[in-house]
């Protein structure tokens, strides 16, 4: 996470004495130049606090003055500046089917909240993904199509849960007509088949290509 602080906001103080909750990391040393005080701080370092909620990750930490870097207790008032970047434990992660008989579409690579990431890939290898520059993909009706959701953080023991995975015959998660392919995390197509992953932060799967009925040409 990246903190910026105006250094009028702060008259009297000096980047050289303000320190984040872990002062020892000299990687974790806040910069200035004339106009801010700032740094870019990881999620797992540099004293940063993790707290939850059913809803949300929190990130904590904070700037505080001292004078000896090395002291741990102080009787004198500091100057206390609370920080926090907030993470959603649930995000959506959408991608575009444009299909015309026999084939199907796709005409861009979907990204959600919290660097979710979602890639096709040519077999159930998922060595290498498709690369966006060869969309739109053309696959066969009832051919199989291999994807990956995947999670990217620097915190440890993160993992990844697909709860639910629904298309619609428009780019639009809200449209009221939906096919669910995934619920509560289990599979509702029948054609669905979930890959072994290399670490938890991934998510693999395929099913073979449809088209909604009716006038959409989706």
């Amino acid at each position: 996470m990246t903190i910026e602080l105006e250094k009028a906001s702060l008259p009297g103080h000096h980047a050289d004495h303000l320190r984040l909750n872990d002062a020892t990391n000299t990687a974790c040393r806040l910069k200035s130049n004339t106009t801010h005080i700032f740094a870019v701080i990881p999620l797992n370092d540099c004293g940063t606090d993790i707290e939850e909620d059913d809803i949300n990750l929190r990130f904590k930490n904070a700037i505080t003055t001292f004078d000896n870097v090395a002291d741990v207790i102080t009787r004198k008032h500091l100057l206390e500046v609370d920080f926090y970047c907030q993470y959603p434990k649930r995000g959506n992660v959408t991608q575009v089917f444009t299909a015309h008989r026999p084939k199907i579409e796709v005409w861009d690579k979907g990204f959600g909240t919290f660097t979710y990431q979602f890639e096709f890939y040519p077999n159930d290898q998922y060595l290498t993904a498709i690369d966006p520059s060869t969309y739109p993909l053309v696959y066969v009706l009832g051919s199989r199509i291999f994807m990956q959701i995947e999670a990217t953080s620097s915190i440890n023991n993160t993992v990844l849960f697909v709860e639910s995975c629904r298309a619609t015959p428009y780019d639009n998660q809200n449209y009221q007509q939906t096919y669910s392919i995934i619920e509560n995390g289990c599979n509702v197509d029948q054609t669905v088949e979930i890959h072994s992953t290399s670490h938890q932060r991934q998510f693999q799967f395929s099913m073979e290509a449809f088209k909604f009925i009716g006038s959409h040409d989706q």
